[in-house]
């Protein structure tokens, strides 16, 4: 090993070094970009469950100042009345529910998010026709659905991306083959002049 030159050892040296030093490099930059990924549907999912909290705790609560002024009042409520009263809830409502369909992507293959975004539709379209105790009667459709799709998003977040995780497979096997690349190649150059220095 000792007889082998210097002149053959470097280049090859040199070469097995780039190759574990780019594998090393490529996987360290697949796994950064993973966690940024993470970090960002981390963001999403809590993001979307605060939404989902103030939409419902907006519904519910205005569907409970009509249901009081109703009783109070009965048909004789003044409609601009009503409205002052519940003003600040309608203003929360529809900014919750402007937030959660910005968040929720319509092309999604996930049958959870399609279900909450027609829960969601539904509740408003319920409460807009002035159907405050049915679009209230919703919420536990909605918070259900919810659930299972911030479920979903966080299985996502606990496995990564399917690009990284395959990203990492080749990263892993480019480390494995400059290694054993590395081994070959040193046995290759050294058996010979082995051989050659024990026949001297």
């Amino acid at each position: 090993m000792s007889d082998i030159p210097v002149n053959v050892l470097v280049p090859v040296g040199v070469v097995i070094a780039a190759l574990i030093a780019g594998s090393f490099s490529f996987l360290n930059l697949v796994l950064t970009k993973e966690q940024q990924i993470s970090q960002l549907r981390q963001n999403w999912i809590d993001a979307l469950r605060d939404d989902i909290s103030k939409y419902i705790a907006a519904l519910v609560a205005t569907e409970e100042i009509y249901w009081a002024m109703s009783h109070k009042h009965g048909d004789a409520v003044d409609v601009l009345d009503r409205t002052m009263e519940t003003k600040d809830e309608h203003q929360e409502l529809a900014i919750a529910y402007s937030s959660i369909m910005m968040r929720l992507n319509p092309n999604d293959k996930s049958e959870h998010q399609k279900v909450l975004r027609k829960s969601l539709v539904q509740s408003k379209t319920l409460a807009t026709n002035g159907q405050w105790k049915e679009s209230a009667a919703m919420v536990d459709s909605i918070r259900e659905f919810a659930q299972l799709t911030l479920k979903e998003e966080w299985e996502r977040v606990k496995e990564g991306e399917p690009s990284f995780v395959n990203s990492k497979r080749v990263a892993a096997i480019g480390v494995i083959t400059a290694l054993v690349v590395a081994v070959l190649a040193i046995y290759n150059i050294s058996v010979p002049f082995e051989i050659h220095a024990n026949k001297n």
